[in-house]
């Protein structure tokens, strides 16, 4: 860990004059981020202990972070890769195991799952419902991290996951995966990059808003006072939660000049991106993102060769960075909402010819992740995926030493 009280005040002093000129709500909000800062400053739950040893990365955080982020062009011989949930082919999905294999492994950065427990604390956990990934049971939401921490996580195949030490895979919390992070980001701004997908609320009981749940993360990520580690993280919304650019700056603390950057995700359920006609100008919250005052990234999930994410990946305006996400088609996915459906039965559309109405999705077929305009690729399969890439000249990792 590279602690620094300085660096701790100096973050808080940002968030303090950002919101201190508001006035009113703004003036009371900034004295409760103060107030959650100390509140936090001793950590309910221990740091996270290195289960696997902790190999020194050779890439600069600030090299990942300006790949990513950039306008991707034909001729680049670079595409980054995100590890998502983790090694999710050989650990439980978002352990401490998981992620650690990943960033030994060299692969740049993580994607992980970020969730409220009933006692507000933020954990690891890409379900609502807890039984696919652990030996618990029940919603995430209904309970308090005490209670999770009694369950083993399970692999990818639903083996209950015991180490060579005999220890078993737990629930970690977004505090103690910062924790680990600040283990491989070093002094000389060597290290890796974790990227941290707010989850929404999922059905009426959930209390969840993905802007407060943001919030929480970016109060301890503040808490650890390291400048460095701030921006090794990245945070991504839905469009649909993050709304708009005054959203975000009004109602967080978030500072693209102390974290590594935001991800906004163009939903493909939503009918403009189903319409392969749309015309992306048309997209109110594509183009207010598209000229936000600080770096941001679109990740477009195609599900079908020529729906209406294809218009985006052309278009000509586009001024941010393009991410997509491959996912493997041959292991089982987590329930991703409120029906229970996606991910072993992918959502219908009443206007498909395809079998039982369920559109191809190939999300699952690496080819279609690279071919498209990305500068990005979230994958369950990075090994594989990063194999390709080289294949075709656009996996030139050196561009991340300099």
């Amino acid at each position: 860990m590279h602690t620094s009280n300085n660096v701790a005040s100096a973050i808080l002093n940002s968030y303090a004059s950002r919101f201190g000129y508001l006035g009113g709500r703004r003036d009371l909000r900034a004295s409760l981020i103060l107030t959650s800062f100390f509140a936090f400053a001793i950590p309910s739950y221990a740091e996270a202990e290195a289960l696997l040893p902790v190999k020194p990365s050779p890439y600069l955080v600030s090299a990942i972070t300006r790949n990513m982020f950039k306008l991707p062009k034909p001729d680049d011989d670079l595409v980054l890769l995100s590890a998502h949930r983790g090694s999710w082919e050989i650990y439980p999905e978002n352990s401490a195991y998981a992620l650690q294999d990943a960033w030994n492994s060299q692969i740049e950065s993580v994607e992980v799952d970020a969730r409220f427990t009933a006692d507000n604390e933020v954990v690891l956990s890409h379900d609502y419902r807890i039984e696919r990934e652990s030996t618990g049971s029940g919603l995430l939401y209904n309970q308090n991290f005490s209670q999770l921490r009694q369950a083993d996580l399970r692999d990818r195949h639903g083996r209950v996951f015991t180490d060579s030490q005999g220890r078993k895979a737990k629930f970690l919390t977004f505090s103690a995966a910062l924790d680990l992070l600040a283990q491989y980001v070093s002094d000389d701004g060597h290290g890796y990059v974790m990227i941290v997908d707010i989850k929404a609320a999922v059905d009426d009981q959930d209390p969840t808003d993905p802007i407060e749940l943001m919030q929480r993360c970016l109060d301890i990520l503040a808490t650890k006072g390291n400048a460095k580690l701030s921006k090794a993280v990245v945070f991504k919304l839905k469009a649909k939660d993050a709304v708009d650019v005054g959203t975000i700056l009004n109602r967080t603390t978030y500072d693209p000049n102390l974290i590594g950057g935001l991800i906004v995700v163009e939903n493909p359920d939503d009918e403009n991106v189903k319409d392969s006609s749309y015309d992306p100008h048309e997209d109110s919250i594509y183009d207010q993102w598209n000229v936000a005052p600080f770096s941001i990234q679109f990740e477009m999930n195609q599900f079908y060769k020529g729906d209406g994410l294809q218009a985006y990946f052309d278009y000509i305006d586009q001024k941010q960075g393009f991410a997509t996400y491959h996912e493997s088609n041959y292991f089982p996915e987590g329930v991703a909402n409120s029906a229970g459906k996606c991910c072993f039965d992918h959502n219908t559309d009443p206007k498909s010819t395809a079998q039982r109405g369920i559109v191809p999705d190939y999300r699952g077929d690496p080819e279609m992740a690279i071919v498209n305009r990305t500068n990005l690729i979230t994958t369950d399969w990075p090994d594989v995926v990063g194999d390709m890439l080289r294949q075709i000249g656009r996996r030139n990792t050196t561009e991340l030493t300099r």
